[in-house]
C-alpha cells in the first residue's frame, strides 16, 4: 500500500476537504458541566478494527521485525530483570527524574507495546508469553506516568527534552490503552496534557537568526525542534478533541517547519498548511546544502533526528488523521545530503566521500563516514535504518542517487548481524561500539518505530494534508491560576489557603467558578470567593482556611484546584495543585530561643535547628571538641507536647549512616523538673520521629551522647521539631 510523498500530496485536496468538517464538529462548544472532567476523558483510543490487513510480510518488514524482537528478547530476559527485577512495589523506583532514568525505560516500554498492539510479538523468540512482556511494558509506562509531575510531588517533566521521553511512554499508553487501569489512563492523560501544555506560549529555538547570526555555536536545534513536534503530534491525535488542541497543532507545525529549516527559506513563498514557508520561521537550523552542527562537528547521526517529524504520520495514522504537510518539510534535501552530498578530504577527515558509504559495485553500504569524527561510536546503524524506511515508505528519496530502500536492506543486515552475536538480543558489544549509556534501550525504540511504520503502511491509507489549522485568540486558555499554599499544614490546625487567576484574554472570563480537591477527613471554610465574571487583565482570588482532620495520618497530601470559565462560548478548565506537609500538630520550636553547648562555625549555630529550613547550609554543627553537645529549646510556655521530631545528617551525601546522629535522648522540662521521655541508641535514619509523649513541658533538650559515625566527629542537626498534642 505504499505511495510515494508525491502522490499522497496529489491526494491532499481529497483529504482537506474531509478535514474540515472534522475539526468544524471537533471544535463544537463543550458542555457547561462545573465538575472537574478527567484528563483520560480526552484521550480517544486507538480503533484497531481500522487496521485488517495483517503483518506485512515482505522481506525488508520481516527484517524490521526480527530486530525488534531480538530488542524484546534483550528486555525480558536480561534488561528487566537485572535493573528492576527486585522491585515489588505497584509502581518502579526509577531511580531519578533525570534523561538516564525516564528516557531508558520509555524506550523498552513502546517498543514492547508496537510489538504487542500489532500482533508482531513472537514469544518463540522472546522466550515468554505476550502476558508477562504485556505486564512489564504496562508497569514500566505507568511507573513514568505516575512519577511525572502532573501526578508526583517532585516529579519528572515540562522540561528540556521530557517532551521526548513522554512521547516513548504516552505512545506505548495509547497502544495498550485498553490494558491500563482507569488511574493509570488519567495519569498518562495527565502527563500528556502537561507536558503539551508548556508549548502554549513557547519560542521556538534556532541556530541562526534572520540575519545569519549564529545564536547557539555548534548546536542546531534541528533534533529539539523535532523530538518536541513529534510529541505534539502525538498529543493531538490522542486527544483531537481537547480544548487546547488547535494551539498544540500550531506549535507542531511550527516546530517541524523550522526543525530543519534554511537561511534561504526565509525568503521561501511556498504555502504549507495555511502560511508561506518563511512566515512560519524566524530563523534556520540547518544549512543550505541540507547539513547541520551538533556537538561541534557535522554530525550525521542529527541528520536523522528528522525521523521525529517525518514520523508524523505513524501518530496521525493511527488516529485516522490525515499527517500536515509540514512534517515533510526539507525531509528530501537532508535525505539527500546524507547519500550524495561529497565531503572533501581535507579539510574533512579522511578519505572523504558521502556519508552514505557505497559498496564497490556502486550500491548501498551499511558503512558510514563521519566528515569531522564522531562522539557516538563506530558501531550505529538504527538511526539510519529508520530514516531509510520513513524515506522509503513516503517518498523523499527521489532525490537520492541510490534509493531508500536498499539503504534499509544494508541497514538491517549489518543490525540483525550485529545482534546475532550474542544470544538475549542485544545489540551491542564494546562500549566504542556505541558510548549512549542507554544504547540498548534506544535501539528497541528505533526498531519498534521502523517496523511500525512497515505494519502501519501495510494496514492503512496514509494521507496527507495541506490544509490550514487557523489559531484564534480562543483557542488558548486565556487565564493561568496559582495555588498558595503553607508549607505546612499541621492536623487539626486552621491554615490559610488562596487560589489566583490571572486572566491574558481580551474579552472577560465568564462564570468562573472553582471546585477544591482535598484528601479525606479535611475540611475547608471559605474566606473569600471568586466573582463569576473576570475582566480581560485582571486578577481575582478565593480563599480558604483548610484544616486536617486530627485523625488524619499521612505526612505529606495532596491539595487541588479547578478552575471552570467560559471563554468565548468555550467552557474550559485548569486546575493546579499543592504538596503539602502534614505534620502533627503546631510546631512549638519553630524560631523558638535556643541554648547550644557549641557551634562549629558562626552560621552553624543552634538557632538553624529551628529555623524550618532543610538546606545543609541551615543546620546546627556543634564544635570538634565538644564530645557531648546539648540543645535546649525554650517553648515560652507551659504545653501539652505530643511527639518530637529530629532530622539530623548531610544532606550531599543522603544522609549517610556516618553523618546521622547515632546516641541521644530527648529530655522535657516539666512541673517537677527534667524528664526523659526518649532514648535512641544506634540511630541510622535521618529522620526519628519519637511520638506519644503525652508530657506537659516548656522546654526540650537534645542531649547527645554520640554525635555521629563519621572522622569529624560532630553533630549535623537540620531541624528539631516539638509539636503540641491536638486536643
Amino acid at each position: 500500500m505504499s505511495r510515494s510523498l508525491r502522490e499522497r500530496l496529489a491526494a491532499v485536496g481529497r483529504a482537506t476537504l474531509a478535514a474540515t468538517v472534522l475539526a468544524g464538529a471537533l471544535a463544537a462548544p463543550a458542555a457547561h458541566a462545573q465538575q472537574s472532567r478527567p484528563a483520560h476523558t480526552d484521550v480517544v483510543p486507538i480503533a484497531w478494527d481500522r487496521f485488517t490487513a495483517g503483518l506485512p510480510s515482505d522481506d525488508q518488514a520481516e527484517r524490521a521485525r526480527a530486530i525488534l524482537l531480538n530488542t524484546n528478547r534483550y528486555a525480558l530476559q536480561t534488561w528487566f530483570p537485572t535493573k528492576y527485577g527486585s522491585q515489588t512495589g505497584d509502581y518502579l523506583d526509577l531511580g531519578g527524574t533525570a534523561e538516564g532514568n525516564i528516557r531508558p525505560p520509555s524506550s523498552e516500554a513502546l517498543a514492547l507495546a508496537t510489538s504487542l498492539a500489532t500482533g508482531a510479538y513472537d514469544e518463540q523468540v522472546t522466550g515468554y508469553p505476550a502476558e508477562h512482556a504485556r505486564e512489564v511494558a504496562v508497569r514500566i509506562l505507568t511507573s513514568i506516568a505516575y512519577r511525572h509531575k502532573a501526578n508526583h510531588e517532585n516529579g519528572w517533566g515540562t522540561g528540556w527534552q521530557s517532551a521526548l521521553w513522554a512521547f516513548n511512554a504516552a505512545f506505548a499508553g495509547w497502544l495498550l490503552w485498553d490494558h491500563l487501569p482507569p488511574a493509570d489512563q488519567e495519569r498518562l492523560a495527565r502527563m500528556v496534557r502537561a507536558e503539551a501544555d508548556a508549548f502554549l506560549y513557547y519560542q521556538v529555538p534556532y541556530y541562526q537568526d534572520e540575519t545569519g547570526r549564529v545564536i547557539t555555536p555548534g548546536d542546531s536545534k534541528a533534533e529539539e525542534n523535532a523530538w518536541n513536534a513529534a510529541f505534539l503530534n502525538l498529543a493531538v491525535s490522542m486527544m483531537p478533541n481537547h480544548p487546547n488542541r488547535a494551539v498544540w497543532q500550531d506549535k507542531a507545525l511550527e516546530l517541524m517547519i523550522s526543525a530543519y529549516s534554511r537561511p534561504s527559506d526565509l525568503q521561501n513563498p511556498t504555502k504549507i498548511n495555511g502560511k508561506p514557508v518563511k512566515d512560519w520561521l524566524n530563523g534556520s537550523n540547518i544549512f543550505d546544502d541540507g547539513t547541520l552542527v551538533n556537538h561541534n562537528r557535522i554530525h550525521p547521526d542529527y541528520f536523522t533526528s528528522i525521523a521525529n517529524s517525518v514520523g508524523a504520520p505513524l501518530a496521525y495514522g493511527l488516529a485516522g488523521l490525515p499527517t500536515p504537510r509540514a512534517a515533510f518539510f526539507n525531509a528530501d534535501i537532508v535525505y539527500d545530503a546524507l547519500v550524495d552530498h561529497v565531503f572533501t578530504a581535507p579539510p574533512y577527515a579522511a578519505p572523504g566521500g558521502t556519508i552514505y558509504v557505497r559498496g564497490q559495485d556502486g550500491g548501498a553500504s551499511a558503512d558510514i563516514y563521519y566528515p569531522q569524527g564522531n562522539d557516538w561510536g563506530t558501531s550505529r546503524q538504527m538511526h539510519f535504518l529508520l530514516l531509510d524506511t520513513l524515506a522509503a515508505t513516503f517518498g523523499f528519496d527521489h532525490l537520492a542517487s541510490v534509493p531508500g530502500r536498499e539503504w534499509a536492506r544494508a541497514h538491517a543486515e549489518r543490525a540483525l548481524q550485529m545482534q546475532s552475536r550474542f544470544p538475549d538480543g542485544r545489540t551491542y558489544g564494546p562500549p566504542s561500539e556505541d558510548t549512549y549509556s542507554g544504547r540498548e534501550e534506544w535501539v528497541a525504540l528505533l526498531a519498534a518505530r521502523t517496523y511500525l511504520t512497515h505494519w502501519l503502511d501495510h494496514n492503512a491509507d496514509l494521507a496527507v494534508t495541506n490544509r490550514a489549522f487557523p489559531v484564534t485568540p480562543r483557542d488558548y486558555p486565556g487565564a493561568t491560576i496559582t495555588l498558595d499554599a503553607a508549607g505546612n499544614y499541621p492536623r487539626g490546625m486552621a491554615t490559610p489557603l488562596s487560589l489566583t487567576v490571572r486572566s491574558g484574554s481580551e474579552v472577560p472570563l465568564m462564570d468562573v467558578s472553582v471546585e477544591l480537591s482535598l484528601p479525606a477527613g479535611w475540611s475547608a471554610v471559605p474566606t473569600g470567593g471568586l466573582p463569576s465574571t473576570v475582566a480581560p487583565g485582571a486578577t481575582a482570588s478565593a480563599s480558604w482556611l483548610i484544616t486536617p482532620g486530627p485523625s488524619v495520618s499521612e505526612e505529606r497530601a495532596e491539595l487541588r484546584a479547578i478552575v471552570s470559565y467560559r471563554h468565548y462560548g468555550l467552557v474550559r478548565q485548569l486546575d493546579t495543585t499543592a504538596y503539602v506537609a502534614v505534620p502533627p500538630g503546631r510546631n512549638l520550636a519553630l524560631n523558638a530561643p535556643v541554648t547550644a553547648s557549641s557551634a562549629l562555625r558562626p552560621t552553624s549555630t543552634g538557632d538553624k535547628a529551628v529555623d524550618g529550613g532543610f538546606s545543609d547550609d541551615s543546620r546546627w554543627v556543634s564544635a570538634e571538641d565538644d564530645p557531648a553537645p546539648v540543645l535546649t529549646i525554650h517553648l515560652g510556655r507551659m504545653a501539652h507536647i505530643g511527639s518530637v521530631y529530629v532530622y539530623s545528617g548531610y544532606q550531599r551525601t543522603n544522609h549517610d549512616l556516618t553523618s546521622v546522629l547515632v546516641d541521644f535522648t530527648v529530655e522535657v522540662h516539666t512541673d517537677a523538673g527534667w524528664q526523659q521521655v526518649a532514648s535512641v541508641v544506634d540511630n541510622t535514619q535521618h529522620k526519628v520521629v519519637l511520638s506519644d509523649l503525652d508530657v506537659r513541658g516548656d522546654q526540650v533538650r537534645l542531649s547527645i551522647s554520640d554525635p555521629s559515625r563519621n572522622p569529624i566527629d560532630v553533630a549535623r542537626v537540620f531541624e528539631v521539631e516539638v509539636y503540641e498534642a491536638v486536643a
